[in-house]
């Protein structure tokens, strides 16, 4: 026997890890501030539909929400919202997605009120000037009914509400980040049919007395690059992340070019998918702490700005989304293959050691039902190599026999310009304690390896994404580890359109689930945001104006009646990103089939299900389904 307890075959396993406890307990986090000693962040609860709170740790151990319930702090300049709010000085600024007004808090006093007008639009990534008399951020305007709208760089007046635009004309900004003396100003910028980690510029302007700004410069113009988070330290230097050399690394800017610090083939950033992300900060005036990325699993280093040398920090943590520091102490969202993603806290004199302040599942699981990542490099159909991390079934309840293996759900991740996290997933563990193995795929194109491995499906999405996924079931299957006639295959996004194309164009997976994911991609172009509105041109190797066929043989609902295997659909109605008439087409070719399908559509959400609800419903369905189709 390979693990003791009742036998019982693999998928049937009863497990304490319920849809109920995943989603009543499950939070998220976006951004992360220190001030005064205190941690401030964002979080998203599904027990309350989802309202994101500002919330902040004190140094007695005790936690407040900063924003009442008639508050939740969020935006969506870019479609994905992130940078919704920023503190200093005890002085707290926030977006109110209820409304898309900027309020401000006084801590001291405790008193909320709005900096701007009810506006047609959305603001992001705030940034105060050192006496609290402008703020700066981005700016969505959608009171021109425009498909694209303008986005651009405002200066909002905190004593007369005035709204001054600073920048504008390129397709899009971020980032603006204020000197600690006021005098200067950055900011990155970019146009279509760029994203963010293609090619963006960063630039620099002075900014007077009066908050005039004046003798904006374009920094290191030599190359076409992606910039990151660029950043003053104390002494008004200004540092930033930039992959010149195919991966994010850090660099001081000196007169307007870039000065190396060090040189590692590791990511010391991510794709700007959300805005105010962060992956280092300041501990002092000459010590830069950093989140970075190598083979998929993210580490922590110190680096000496002044010397020259990086220092790796061993904290046990393999995933960081965000980072901050100040006067010594840091701030993370991060975990590990057995910590869920948590608010974390260190300081610089016992920087190894980590304190959660907040558990986004909370202490809920036993660890003999935690099933472990493992990383696995497995080679592709054309001799490269790319990634995955893979969890066997372990439920300490049941066994099972030498000759038995487990179904495979191989799971797709979005983007597709991201990546599967090596860290505990408690939707992974839904499924490994019920005695499913399951294996998520970083496939060429992926982040956290590099600019060479995320070019690389470039021309080639929803071929290269789909062949990777299928060689690494393959894989599995010819090391004998799972049952290769019980291959499952789910995703979401631009992860669906892997799902969807799999079973098209390929007969190797017993079923799919799609959770809003692409069918048609021509379609997509006509229903598309601002922010990825060129994103396809590139993956797809041109505009669907010229390659049309490329598109039209990409889309798995023109090849619907290729699909044999039975799916199961989730979809929120206000998806702005993939538009619900996507899953309603390609439902109505598999029912022409008469393929078994299964299609749950949830009033009130859009890309990314927030309410405990959906989430349970969408986990639970899937599970039978899976069953159901055994």
């Amino acid at each position: 026997m390979i693990a003791s307890g009742t036998h019982s075959n693999f998928g049937s396993w009863i497990s304490p890890i319920t849809s109920e406890i995943i989603a009543s307990k499950s939070l998220s986090f976006t951004d992360i501030h220190i001030d005064n000693g205190i941690i401030y962040w964002v979080e998203s609860r599904p027990n309350e539909k989802g309202r994101s709170v500002v919330v902040s740790y004190h140094q007695n151990a005790t936690y407040q929400d900063e924003t009442p319930e008639e508050y939740s702090v969020g935006t969506s300049v870019h479609g994905y919202g992130g940078g919704a709010f920023f503190v200093r000085d005890q002085q707290l600024y926030f977006s109110n997605s209820k409304d898309g007004i900027v309020y401000h808090k006084n801590l001291k006093t405790n008193v909320i009120k709005p900096i701007t007008e009810y506006f047609e639009g959305r603001f992001a990534d705030f940034h105060a000037d050192p006496k609290h008399e402008y703020l700066y951020c981005i700016r969505k305007d959608d009171s021109k009914k425009s498909q694209f709208p303008p986005t651009e760089i405002v200066q909002i007046s905190l004593q007369t509400k005035k709204i001054t635009v600073l920048f504008t004309g390129s397709d899009f900004y971020s980032s603006p980040s204020v000197s600690p003396n006021g005098t200067k100003i950055s900011w990155l910028q970019w146009d279509h049919p760029n994203m963010p980690w293609d090619a963006t510029e960063l630039w620099i302007a002075d900014v007077n007395l009066q908050g005039v700004v004046s003798n904006k410069k374009r920094v290191s113009i030599d190359s076409q690059q992606s910039f990151y988070q660029p950043v003053w330290n104390s002494k008004n230097e200004l540092f930033v992340s930039s992959d010149i050399t195919g991966f994010w690394n850090i660099y001081k800017v000196t007169n307007f070019k870039l000065e190396n610090i060090f040189t590692r083939d590791a990511d010391f950033g991510r794709p700007m998918w959300i805005s105010g992300t962060r992956c280092f900060d300041f501990i002092n005036e000459s010590k830069i702490i950093s989140s970075f990325c190598e083979k998929g699993i993210w580490k922590t280093g110190l680096i000496d700005i002044y010397e020259k040398s990086f220092h790796e920090i061993n904290n046990s943590l393999t995933c960081i989304y965000n980072i901050a520091a100040k006067n010594n102490c840091v701030a993370f969202f991060g975990g590990s293959e057995t910590l869920p993603l948590a608010v974390l806290f260190s300081n610089y004199e016992s920087i190894q050691k980590t304190k959660v302040l907040r558990n986004s599942i909370g202490n809920i699981f036993q660890q003999d039902f935690i099933s472990m990542p493992e990383l696995i490099e497995f080679p592709t159909r054309d001799n490269q190599i790319a990634y995955a991390f893979y969890y066997k079934p372990k439920n300490p309840n049941y066994s099972y026999k030498e000759d038995q293996l487990p179904p495979l759900i191989v799971k797709v991740h979005g983007g597709p310009t991201a990546n599967a996290d090596f860290m505990f997933n408690p939707k992974v563990q839904y499924y490994t304690s019920r005695g499913f193995a399951y294996i998520e795929v970083n496939y060429r194109g992926s982040t956290g390896y590099g600019r060479n491995y995320r070019e690389q499906l470039k021309g080639q999405w929803g071929i290269r994404d789909v062949e990777d996924c299928i060689d690494a079931a393959l894989y599995l299957c010819n090391k004998n580890k799972v049952d290769k006639n019980h291959l499952i295959i789910a995703g979401s996004s631009s992860g669906g359109l892997t799902v969807l194309s799999s079973l098209a164009f390929h007969n190797i997976y017993k079923c799919g689930s799609c959770t809003y994911g692409i069918a048609d991609l021509i379609a997509m172009t006509e229903h598309i945001h601002k922010f990825e509105a060129y994103y396809d041109q590139g993956l797809i190797g041109g505009s669907v104006e010229k390659e049309r066929e490329k598109y039209f043989n990409r889309s798995p609902l023109n090849f619907a009646r290729n699909i044999k295997s039975p799916i199961i659909f989730f979809h929120g109605d206000k998806d702005m990103v993939v538009h619900v008439s996507q899953t309603y087409k390609i439902v109505d070719e598999l029912n022409k089939n008469k393929i078994f399908n299964e299609v749950y559509i949830f009033e009130g959400e859009g890309h990314g299900f927030k309410k405990a609800e959906s989430i349970i419903t969408s986990l639970d369905k899937e599970l039978d389904f899976f069953k159901k189709i055994d």
